[in-house]
């Protein structure tokens, strides 16, 4: 399963540098992977995965299930 990470708000209480850098990339660039991001912004998976869900739990990001199928696909059928 494909998750997209999508910026949601600045918390109020201030956060780590790098997590401030990951918010203001999907503010920017709107929803990515967990990968995507790493890459972009030369973090490691693991690392992103967890500030991500750090910065999930305060309401900072939500998560969606990235579907298989876009509207593109059903063009047609």
């Amino acid at each position: 399963m494909v998750y997209l990470w999508v910026f949601r708000r600045f918390p109020e209480e201030s956060i780590d540098p790098s997590h401030l850098r990951i918010l203001i990339f999907l503010k920017n660039n709107g929803p990515h992977t967990s990968r995507e991001i790493a890459r972009k912004l030369g973090y490691s998976v693991k690392y992103t995965r967890s500030a991500l869900q750090l910065l999930r739990r305060i309401g900072a990001v939500e998560v969606y299930l990235k579907p298989e199928r876009g509207l593109d696909s059903f063009q047609g059928d």
